[in-house]
């Protein structure tokens, strides 16, 4: 009698093993099917422009992967060629500084006007900048203002200010004033501090509006809370003149001290006609011009001889930074005796660093940073 395989005690074991097999042999085929097609969507994903520039990206700031400038420029021209504008203008920008990629101005600009003819602003600005100073291209002022217009109407606070200059001198386009101040004021009210500091001084000569130091102040002022160095030297020198403001000498050798540390030789040079004439606070602050190499080279002895000059004078600051100079034997011959002298009239007038320094007399110090220390 024949028997069921089922019933076959010995046949259960093999009818397992089969299914065992094939079931592992179905899923080895379904993990390959998905491997293969992960493969060839990474494969489709890298031939995308957009995911080529994301891995641009990814070389260039160093995000999952160690930071390399020449694959970053390979990746961003992958993407470029097929027509992505923001890799045009990051190949352009590459190309432009000589970064990850032979510098080639010329073939910089082609790359920015391809992204700029798509609209990037970045790309807008950067050729009309090249048309301005003749890198890459020929210098040509009126396509410099046809591409700083296009990024300014977009809002771009560097091409409105740009186009103002154009106006206002009249550059790639008749001189008009009015259109100026107006491209100006578009860029500083969005705190361009450059635009600011440019309608100050329109305000002053008197350029295209009424002359008025007041309104001339008002924009210095503006432009040099944001530490732009040539209007923190205006306010000094307006403060100095009592233009728009009465008139303040200590309040102006602030401002030319913001303007010095900012390495503006002309502050220094303001600082030194003032010191000149005896004004204590502005030959202590050319002293710290000295010390520290603010807007010239470091001359302690220059240094020494100011703070001198000052603290003759009785002035505070000047008397404490005289007692460093002689206790460190810097810009003179060390003399801890004299500088004890000095130590002791500034910490009787309430220089704190004074008083430390009387009980640690033989410790070098620093140079003094602002007027406070």
């Amino acid at each position: 009698m024949e028997r069921n395989a089922v019933d076959h005690p010995g046949a259960l074991p093999n009818l397992l093993d089969r299914y065992v097999h094939g079931a592992m042999v179905v899923r080895f085929c379904v993990a390959l099917a998905i491997v293969l097609s992960c493969c060839r969507l990474s494969a489709q994903a890298l031939e995308d422009p957009q995911a080529q520039y994301n891995r641009g990206n990814d070389y260039w700031y160093g995000n999952g992967v160690p930071q390399d400038y020449v694959e970053a420029a390979n990746w961003f021209r992958k993407s470029a060629e097929q027509g992505y504008a923001e890799a045009q203008y990051h190949l352009g920008q590459m190309l432009a500084i000589g970064q990850g990629i032979g510098r080639d101005d010329a073939q910089a600009a082609a790359w920015y006007r391809k992204a700029a003819e798509q609209g990037v602003v970045l790309a807008q600005h950067n050729l009309g900048t090249m048309y301005v100073s003749g890198q890459g291209v020929e210098r040509n002022y009126v396509e410099a203002v046809k591409w700083f217009r296009k990024a300014a109407e977009q809002g771009f606070t560097g091409s409105q200010h740009n186009l103002g200059v154009s106006y206002r001198d009249g550059r790639g386009v008749a001189q008009d004033f009015h259109e100026a101040l107006a491209w100006f004021h578009k860029a500083a009210d969005q705190g361009y501090a450059e635009s600011e500091f440019t309608l100050g001084l329109m305000y002053s000569d008197g350029q295209g509006v009424p002359q008025d130091p007041a309104e001339a102040l008002t924009w210095f002022r503006k432009s040099a809370e944001q530490d732009y160095a040539p209007a923190e030297f205006n306010m000094g020198v307006m403060y100095e003149a009592g233009m728009g403001v009465a008139r303040d000498l200590e309040q102006a050798v602030e401002w030319y001290r913001k303007a010095a540390e900012a390495g503006l030789p002309q502050a220094q040079d303001a600082l030194r006609t003032a010191a000149r004439s005896g004004f204590s606070p502005a030959q202590h602050v050319l002293g710290m011009t000295y010390e520290n190499g603010w807007g010239s080279v470091k001359i302690e002895a220059e240094a020494a001889y100011w703070y001198r000059k000052a603290a003759e004078q009785g002035y505070p600051p000047a008397e404490y930074d005289l007692g460093r100079m002689l206790a460190d034997g810097r810009g003179v011959l060390k003399n801890e005796a004299e500088a004890e002298a000095w130590f002791r009239r500034a910490a009787e007038k309430g220089i704190r660093e004074a008083q430390t320094r009387l009980k640690t007399l033989g410790t070098l110090t620093e140079p003094p940073r602002s007027l406070s220390e």
